[in-house]
């Protein structure tokens, strides 16, 4: 049984300020910037807690760097996400048409999707304004 700590909370409140994939030590980085630091193990603990149970999603990103992201609250067991391949952005999406792959995999291609996860990779407006 997890117990709502005030450590566990404010970690949870921390993370979910962050709009894009981040490091342990960017999480450890922004707490001791609100002068609420927590030491690294705590910090990895709740990292690994909120892995297992979904809240965020652990990336092997750029050089093997690991790095999580936090998903809001969503009813839907499966997620589709595009992620900025400049910003790193990730951006929850719920599209019928997407929906749709899965009766498309089990037809065509004979494979019954039980959950799915995907994130897809491309370059946002605000990014592609920029360049």
């Amino acid at each position: 049984m997890k117990y709502n700590t005030i450590n566990r909370n404010y970690f949870l409140q921390t993370i979910q300020t962050f709009r894009k994939p981040f490091t342990a030590k960017e999480v450890l980085e922004r707490l001791k910037e609100d002068e609420n630091p927590m030491g690294t193990s705590t910090v990895y603990r709740f990292l690994d807690e909120f892995s297992s149970d979904g809240t965020i999603r652990k990336i092997i990103g750029d050089n093997n760097t690991t790095k999580y992201f936090y998903f809001k609250p969503c009813t839907d067991e499966n997620h589709f996400y595009l992620e900025c391949e400049k910003c790193h952005r990730m951006t929850h999406i719920d599209c019928r048409h997407l929906k749709n792959f899965s009766k498309h995999l089990s037809k065509k291609h004979d494979f019954k999707v039980s959950n799915y996860s995907l994130v897809l990779t491309g370059t946002c407006a605000d990014c592609a304004k920029k360049a």
